[in-house]
Parts: structure tokens; C-alpha cells; sequence
């Protein structure tokens, strides 16, 4: 019987830059992330901006 177990995979350059980070500026790059997911397959992104607006006002003072 074969392991079909995957070898670790090496991360990206961005990966790698993401996880050196600051952890406020990982949290803002998730929520971001989150928004544009939640309207990815939607034709019309209007309130995308202003989402993704609000988050950095949360977390830039």
C-alpha cells in the first residue's frame, strides 16, 4: 500500500512575507481578503471598496 501522504510544501515569497508581518498587519490583509472572497463571484463589487476602506480605518489610527 502507497502513502499518499503530501511532502510539506515550501512556501512563497509572499507567504513568507505575510507571516514576517506585524500580526495587526496580517489581520488587516485577512479581513480584506475575507470581503473580496464574500463578492468574488458577484458581477457588481460596489461596496467592496468601502468595506475594504473601513477595515484599514479600524486598524490604521
Amino acid at each position: 500500500m502507497t502513502d499518499n501522504k503530501e511532502a510539506p510544501r515550501e512556501q512563497t515569497r509572499s507567504q513568507q512575507e505575510f507571516l514576517k508581518a506585524a500580526e495587526p498587519l496580517q489581520q488587516l490583509v485577512r479581513a480584506v481578503l475575507r470581503e473580496e472572497r464574500d463578492v468574488m463571484h458577484l458581477r457588481r463589487r460596489s461596496e467592496i471598496y468601502q468595506k475594504i476602506l473601513d477595515h484599514v480605518r479600524q486598524r490604521i489610527p
